[in-house]
C-alpha cells in the first residue's frame, strides 16, 4: 500500500479535532483553586529539578 486512502486522513483530522475540543472544554471548567494548585505543583517540580541538577 503506497499511501493511505483519503478517508483515513479525514477520519484522523476529525478525531484530532474531537480530542482538542474535549481538552479545551475540560480545561475551561477548572476552578480557580484547581489552577492555583496546578501552578504551585509546577513551581515545586521546577524547584526540585533545579535542586537535582545543581543549578
Amino acid at each position: 500500500m503506497d499511501t493511505l486512502p483519503l478517508w483515513t486522513w479525514f477520519l484522523g483530522a476529525f478525531l484530532l479535532g474531537l480530542a482538542l475540543a474535549w481538552g479545551i472544554m475540560r480545561n475551561r471548567s477548572r476552578t480557580r483553586s484547581d489552577r492555583i494548585l496546578t501552578n504551585e505543583a509546577t513551581k515545586q517540580n521546577y524547584r526540585d529539578e533545579n535542586r537535582r541538577s545543581g543549578a
